[in-house]
């Protein structure tokens, strides 16, 4: 009797050691399932607010640019600004210039031209930081120090199609390539990859991004787009499919999904959630977004809204779970600027943005170069 008793409470206390096994595996089950969801920030395309610059920013340097006679800066056609550790490093579509970190101006780099050395269209240009080259994208890849001087060259694509992004990181240099009018027996398609290189600007690995088959095959993209980004030890890549009106997709997708590159291999990183996923009633899509990328605290986009008319600028801060939505870009309640900016990450520091305002005094004879304004966004 008294051993029967002891079987039924040994049973009891297994059963009770075996439940809360059970309820353990359960726990770490919906943990692992949560913890692999893909993060995904609401985007409210009905809200138009005002974020101020000081709400995101650490802190912002000015720096005046020089203007002399070699040094003239169209602030339209600005392609893309870089950082080394003593200069900054304007570039047009068409031309190089390097200045002080006061804003005095060094030198041009590089010349527009069929040449050695010389670029047709400049598509996007890097900086190695630690051994003072700059990586240049054209039709080919040209490699320059910062005294202006010629290092390398080579052509990449092996279809010779031109660089649409290039990014030094980690000691690599990577490079995006689009090859567009190929053809299969699905018909013809546009096929992304991005490329790794050697010192000797030789193809070493590739990641293909995608292959967007076309009903039509015409291009057409926007200067704000930035592609391969580097931040927080980790390399992003966003990448959208942005047509003119003859270039028919044969899916009418929105490419809402930030992803990093690892290992040669893409996973998502996190999505867009937007209203009805950017795709109206009769199946078209009505948000055309531009850009996607985050800092360390921050997720920023960049699209136009074809419905309401107009570019808006989205900002997510991951901290306080907080969106902002705003048609034309943030206000400068710093430097006090009365219209509306623009910001871009650094494409080596996603923490690090920058944007520029040409200021014009009553007494100026001639329109100044503009003024470079670089931020450090809060953690």
């Amino acid at each position: 009797m008294i051993f029967d008793l002891l079987q039924i409470i040994l049973d009891i206390q297994d059963m009770k050691k075996v439940f809360i096994l059970l309820l353990g595996f359960i726990f770490l089950a919906c943990r692992e399932t949560k913890m692999n969801e893909l993060a995904e920030i609401p985007v409210d395309i009905d809200q138009n607010m005002s974020l101020s610059i000081s709400a995101i920013t650490e802190e912002i340097k000015a720096i005046e640019l020089e203007l002399t006679d070699e040094s003239m800066i169209n602030p339209d056609r600005i392609l893309r600004i870089l950082l080394s550790d003593n200069h900054v490093i304007v570039a047009e579509r068409d031309k190089i210039l390097l200045f002080n970190m006061d804003g005095t101006f060094v030198r041009s780099i590089g010349n527009r031209g069929q040449g050695p050395g010389e670029y047709v269209t400049i598509t996007n240009l890097t900086v190695d930081r630690k051994n003072n080259r700059l990586f240049v994208g054209s039709n080919k890849i040209i490699s320059y120090d910062l005294n202006g001087n010629l290092l390398k060259e080579s052509p990449v694509d092996p279809d010779n199609m031109p660089v649409k992004d290039i990014n030094y990181i980690n000691d690599e240099l990577l490079i995006m390539v689009e090859q567009v009018g190929k053809k299969d027996s699905k018909g013809s398609f546009q096929h992304s990859v991005v490329y790794k290189l050697n010192e000797d600007l030789q193809i070493i690995d590739s990641c293909t991004i995608r292959d967007t088959y076309f009903e039509q095959t015409a291009k057409s993209a926007h200067i704000f787009q930035n592609f391969l980004l580097f931040g927080n030890d980790i390399i992003f890549l966003y990448y959208s499919d942005i047509y003119s009106n003859r270039q028919v997709p044969s899916e009418n997708v929105l490419r809402d999904t930030l992803y990093t590159l690892k290992n040669n291999h893409l996973f998502p990183e996190l999505k867009l959630k937007f209203k009805n996923d950017g795709v109206d009633g009769y199946g078209n899509k009505f948000i055309q977004l531009y850009n996607v990328y985050r800092s360390s605290r921050y997720v920023f986009a960049f699209y136009r809204n074809d419905v309401k008319g107009g570019f808006y600028h989205f900002c997510y801060d991951m901290k306080t779970g907080t969106g902002f939505n705003m048609q034309g870009g943030y206000t400068d309640d710093i430097n006090n600027i009365d219209k509306r900016i623009s910001i871009r990450p650094l494409n080596t520091d996603t923490d690090i943005f920058y944007y520029w305002h040409t200021h014009m005094n009553m007494d100026d004879l001639e329109e100044p170069n503009p003024t470079l304004y670089i931020g450090k966004l809060k953690k």
